[in-house]
């Protein structure tokens, strides 16, 4: 699913990013990048961008800068706990370092296209099938936890869940 930034998310993805390295580097370390291609401001700020898109899609509350740590959340849908992660292409595999870092109830995929302010949000996998359909795979810096993006659920399947959740809580009122 194609999901359009507004300029203000642009804006404020771009911001959150810069914030972050500049924190990092204020508290003498520099995070982790093993993209050459692409420098640690740049992965920062599409990373904020894909949260900004799945946030946008389901109508969640925004990303916000955290300083020490998320715990390995992005977002919140409810008690639903969302690990977005972000692909340089617009299809390409779900990657975790290790099940330990797979700390959310779900991940969710988002790919960037060849349109600066649309991004595609393309699957979500539970922590649970993750684990269990994942294979290793070495990218040149260790052995990584990789889920092939055609495994993944339709986004559309978190929509679902939604709608459900909102229509039990309505029923209990």
């Amino acid at each position: 699913m194609l999901v359009e930034l507004s300029k203000s998310d642009l804006h404020r993805a771009e911001v959150l990013g810069r914030d972050t390295v500049k924190i990092c580097e204020m508290q003498g370390f520099l995070p982790r990048l093993e993209n050459e291609s692409q420098d640690r401001v740049k992965a920062n700020q599409w990373g904020f961008k894909a949260e900004f898109a799945v946030a946008r899609l389901f109508d969640l509350e925004l990303p916000t800068l955290t300083v020490v740590t998320d715990g390995g959340v992005d977002l919140w849908m409810g008690d639903l706990s969302i690990d977005v992660k972000f692909t340089n292409a617009m299809r390409g595999p779900l990657v975790f370092d290790s099940m330990e870092k797979f700390k959310a109830d779900i991940a969710v995929l988002v790919g960037k296209t060849d349109t600066h302010n649309i991004l595609s949000v393309n699957g979500l996998v539970s922590r649970e099938d993750f684990e269990k359909k994942a294979y290793k795979r070495d990218f040149g810096y260790g052995e990584r936890l990789v889920m092939d993006e055609s495994d993944l659920s339709p986004i559309e399947h978190l929509w679902f869940e939604s709608l459900e959740r909102n229509l039990k809580a309505r029923e209990q009122r």
